[in-house]
């Protein structure tokens, strides 16, 4: 959607307003002029700083992140246009209503409110753009671990994430089978596993850890969103469930298996083409799983066998096996 307005309006100076992890996704993006972080979630945050913005007289206000209290908010800083969709009682505050579009990708849904304000449409795909700094690191990184990115002598590079947010854990593909497909990998395929997590994740980690009898190496993946962009970029293949990382990968270009269990990936799975979703259930909330006799069943649907082929073809995919 940046991509699009910047295409639309290059000499325009674009404002993301976003806390967190938000600002650091967005450092080093060339469609960005401008971050204006905020100190946390909540609209006190955002209102704390009315006055600054107002100042600024934009001339394009974008309801991203889709609620009332935001669209009251975009109002209240004074956009000449603001454009959203039109549903939870928005559309009083929009210039710009975007109907509401039933089942899309959230990326679709994106470009659909660039598209309102006359931008064309994009399909180019997501990206992220990783800094040399954290590429050389991690080329260092990998190095010193005995895999060397200039020579990899058919060696296939495979990240597995088995973590996701704490309120989705029953998200997660039980860790064994992640051990147990991570030591087909290495077996049969001789490839170089690499384990990702962060302080989230540890259980499931130190489960696999303690499975794995082949060769692999622990990534904390909490450190910097940069360099585990620069090292998915590196990954000839992620293996995940439904998370953060999984689309990380798919914006530098690195194919991904995406373990869907519960969730939709029509709306929210890997954006674009070269990846494979595993899916046992019918796709919808994850939400409707949370009370269910057994939430985990829609991960434990899926087998290893399944994900092994998969990995598989995806590798086969790039001449490496």
């Amino acid at each position: 959607m940046l991509r699009a307005m910047k295409r639309f309006a290059p000499n325009g100076h674009t404002t993301v307003l976003t806390h967190g992890i938000g600002a650091a996704v967005l450092e080093g993006n060339p469609h960005v002029d401008e971050v204006f972080k905020v100190s946390c979630r909540g609209m006190a945050a955002k209102f704390s700083h009315l006055t600054t913005l107002r100042r600024t007289r934009y001339d394009i206000g974008i309801l991203a992140q889709h609620s009332l209290a935001n669209a009251v908010f975009l109002w209240s800083v004074g956009c000449k246009q603001r454009v959203g969709i039109d549903s939870k009682g928005c559309g009083l505050f929009l210039t710009h209503r975007v109907p509401t579009m039933g089942l899309v990708h959230e990326v679709t849904r994106y470009l659909k409110l660039a598209e309102a304000l006359g931008a064309n449409g994009d399909s180019s795909g997501l990206e992220f753009f990783t800094t040399e700094a954290d590429r050389q690191s991690v080329a260092q990184f990998l190095v010193e671990r005995g895999y060397d990115l200039q020579q990899r002598d058919g060696r296939p590079l495979i990240a597995l994430f088995p973590g996701s947010s704490q309120q989705w854990r029953f998200k997660r593909w039980p860790a064994d089978r992640f051990a147990q497909t991570g030591s087909r990998l290495v077996m049969q395929h001789n490839a170089c596993l690499l384990l990702l997590g962060g302080p989230d994740d540890r259980d499931a980690i130190d489960e696999i850890s303690q499975t794995l009898t082949v060769p692999f190496c622990v990534v904390d993946s909490s450190h910097s969103i940069g360099r585990l962009a620069a090292l998915l970029a590196a990954c000839d293949l992620l293996i995940t469930n439904d998370s953060g990382p999984m689309h990380l990968a798919t914006a530098v270009g690195t194919p991904v298996v995406d373990l869907a269990g519960p969730s939709d990936p029509r709306r929210t799975g890997p954006y674009g083409a070269g990846h494979v979703v595993i899916q046992r259930v019918e796709p919808g909330s994850p939400k409707q799983w949370i009370n269910a006799p057994d939430p985990q069943l829609p991960m434990k649907a899926i087998g290893v066998e399944d994900v092994v082929a998969a990995a598989v073809e995806q590798i086969a995919k790039t001449r490496l096996v």
